[in-house]
């Protein structure tokens, strides 16, 4: 039998700097417009810096734990708190019949 390596890029998940690509692209965004839409000023530079350090650590850590995370939580912000039930008090209940019929 032979044995034959699968190449990581099948199954490894695509990630940027660590991070999902969406989750990237909305950190440097985020970034760029604190810097450009508040003044380029060292105190917004100063600000952004720490914005990048801090949210993107974590966000490295929450794509060591799943990579698909904010896939997921947005896939599940489409799904119901609550499911309400289906019957209804005033339904009309069926018969019950005997699995073994009675002897004739």
């Amino acid at each position: 039998m032979e044995a034959h390596t699968i190449h990581g890029s099948l199954f490894r998940p695509v990630l940027f700097a660590g991070v999902e690509p969406a989750a990237a692209a909305l950190e440097v965004l985020t970034a760029g417009a604190l810097v450009f839409g508040a003044g380029f000023h060292i105190a917004t530079i100063l600000l952004a810096g720490f914005y990048l350090t801090v949210v993107h650590t974590m966000m490295v850590w929450v794509a060591s734990k799943d990579p698909q995370m904010s896939q997921l939580y947005i896939r599940s912000l489409s799904a119901g708190d609550f499911y309400p039930a289906h019957g209804s008090a005033t339904g009309r209940v069926r018969p019950v019949h005997p699995a073994i019929p009675r002897g004739q």
